[in-house]
């Protein structure tokens, strides 16, 4: 079994930190973490495991979760029925129906009052609220909290997204007579939950560098924090701004364009993944390659598949076994 999957879901949005930076590595069915230079720093030995956000990460134990630091060193003992990662000092857990907030110390600090919770960004946390009566719970909708678990967005929403871009995309259901549920319409607020933008666009995404993906008529363009179409929908799929560029899908190929919308690398590949390190991986003729923002290939080798470069290595599939390369294309480390 590889890992290659799972680290690559996890690595996309976890870890931005570059001090100790630690890699998710799979061997014999645990996990452990190698650094930099592909050394074993934290020997396979968990079920399940998570990617280090904020110098933490989750780890799975005879069905609940925990913590370890980076090396190796459990801080918080496997206990809790479900756990996120940390963001902002701070990481939700859940002990049987509930939700609260722990540091690294393992301290509660915001006690488990709520029927989901999400990370903080930006200072506040999206959590789900509930009234219980007796055996009984009316639910409440989703608001947000700030790091003293102060209100400070009333629960109102069907769905609440943590903030990204001064902005989070909320959930809410259009009614008929406010009884009878005709759709799910997504606005986005701001920190005073105030509406900012409310379409009826399908398919929108949290903002990446001032702009976000939306759909219409089975087509993903762009609009901006006003609401603005400023990249008008063309693209059969499209992924987020990163560094720049767009990963964009034409027809049956990828490609990468720029915030004016105009085409920065040709759509030539099989499949592209966005800018990280300031390389891509995308796919062409059945192999992956790593290009830079000019389009140059820089990286190849005979990989299966890729993930982006996080701090100098990328995760690649080499012969069916998950490996770390550097920027050289040298393999550090290989599943045995």
């Amino acid at each position: 079994m590889s890992i290659f999957l799972i680290f690559g879901l996890q690595s996309l949005f976890a870890q931005t930190q570059p001090v100790n930076y630690r890699y998710l590595i799979y061997e014999n069915g645990k996990y452990g973490f190698i650094d930099q230079q592909g050394n074993e720093v934290i020997p396979p030995k968990f079920e399940t495991c998570a990617a280090f956000e904020e110098g933490y990460a989750r780890f799975k134990s005879h069905g609940k979760w925990g913590f370890i630091d980076v090396n190796g060193k459990i801080v918080v003992p496997a206990k809790y029925d479900d756990a996120m990662d940390f963001s902002e000092g701070l990481a939700p857990v859940r002990k049987d129906r509930l939700w609260g907030f722990i540091n690294a110390n393992d301290s509660v600090v915001i006690p488990f009052d709520y029927t989901q919770a999400l990370l903080f960004k930006e200072g506040v946390a999206p959590v789900k609220m509930a009234w219980r009566f007796g055996f009984f719970w009316i639910n409440r909708g989703y608001g947000y909290i700030d790091h003293q678990n102060k209100v400070v967005i009333p629960p109102q929403f069907e769905y609440a997204y943590s903030f990204s871009d001064s902005l989070a995309a909320v959930n809410y259901t259009k009614k008929f007579l406010y009884v009878f549920p005709l759709y799910v319409q997504r606005e986005f607020i701001n920190h005073q939950g105030q509406p900012v933008i409310t379409t009826s666009y399908q398919g929108l995404t949290t903002f990446s560098e001032g702009l976000a993906r939306f759909q219409k008529d089975h087509l993903v363009g762009y609009i901006d924090k006003t609401g603005k179409v400023v990249i008008e929908p063309q693209f059969q799929n499209a992924r987020q701004f990163s560094e720049g560029l767009a990963a964009v899908k034409l027809g049956n190929k990828w490609g990468f364009i720029n915030k004016q919308g105009k085409i920065a690398i040709p759509t030539e590949y099989e499949y592209a993944l966005p800018f990280s390190d300031n390389l891509a991986a995308v796919k062409k003729a059945g192999r992956w390659v790593f290009i830079d923002h000019e389009g140059r290939v820089t990286v190849k080798g005979n990989f299966e598949q890729a993930m982006g470069f996080h701090h100098g290595l990328a995760n690649v599939l080499i012969n069916g076994k998950s490996a770390y390369i550097n920027k050289k294309g040298d393999v550090v480390w290989m599943q045995k």
